[in-house]
């Protein structure tokens, strides 16, 4: 794991880290501090929060999340605060708390092609056996949007979905102009991306007014400059699969778009 870093005015970021822990930010205002995302576990969530401390900020009073999948918010339990969620992600929390967690709930998942066995892996790997996981409820449920007032600063957050999950949500802070994206610019489950959902999320995500980006598993923050490179790939990787073109020696990013692209125009 890298070091906490002050990337803007009010924003704290932790980067991403094995086995699968994801990107964490916390927005310090002058009257709160909000969390984004909660982290794989309690030893990670816990880190985050001994490195926030240390930096002199106040701990977070709630804690908003991007969508439900367990590297994001099994550190939830950790936090003393409240928890705010799409209804949707609510809705995964609960089922998240009824799931069984054992080595061999989580073998029988990967058997019954519910999960991969890398997940059931890096899950074993973050929180060994015998493992208790304790998921917490969603306090505070909105649908399309809510904004956040911390004192000084704004966290805006939005539903955006995308092949990644129909659920995610990003958070623009203001006037930072960080967006933290959580993993909504990635495939799905099944490594595939729909021009239907992939081509209006790059528009909902150029049309916010950031000059900085966090992903959920990309190791440094993004510019804009960067960002608008990057999804310009994203948008060449599908016109050239729609149109049957073939790409001379693309690079890493293209080459992940396009067979995101190709995966699911084979389905169709």
């Amino acid at each position: 794991m890298g070091a906490l870093t002050r990337i803007s005015e009010h924003v704290y970021w932790f980067p991403p880290g094995p086995p699968d822990r994801p990107s964490l930010c916390a927005v310090v205002g002058e009257r709160r501090t909000l969390m984004l995302d909660a982290g794989s576990s309690a030893a990670h969530t816990r880190a985050f929060l001994d490195a926030l401390s240390a930096e002199g900020a106040a701990l977070p009073s709630a804690v908003v999340y991007t969508h439900s999948h367990w590297d994001h918010v099994l550190g939830g339990a950790e936090l003393d605060a409240q928890v705010i969620a799409h209804a949707s992600t609510a809705a995964q929390l609960i089922e998240l708390a009824a799931r069984d967690w054992s080595d061999e709930g989580l073998d029988r998942r990967v058997a019954a092609g519910l999960a991969s066995q890398q997940h059931a892996e890096h899950v074993k790997e973050e929180l060994p056996a015998p493992r208790v996981v304790e998921i917490v409820p969603a306090d505070v449920v909105f649908h399309e949007a809510i904004d956040i007032e911390l004192g000084g600063v704004t966290v805006r957050v939005r539903h955006v979905g995308g092949d990644h999950c129909a659920e995610s949500s990003v958070m623009f802070v203001e006037p930072d102009g960080v967006l933290f994206l959580g993993d909504c610019l990635c495939a799905s489950a099944e490594d595939a991306m729909t021009p239907e959902l992939a081509l209006p999320l790059c528009h909902a995500v150029l049309a916010f007014d950031a000059e900085h980006y966090v992903e959920g598993h990309h190791p440094a923050v993004t510019s804009r400059a960067e960002m608008e490179e990057l999804i310009g790939k994203m948008r060449w990787a599908e016109a050239a699969v729609r149109e049957g073109i073939s790409l001379a020696e693309p690079d890493e990013d293209t080459e992940y778009f396009v067979q995101a692209f190709a995966k699911s125009a084979v389905r169709r």
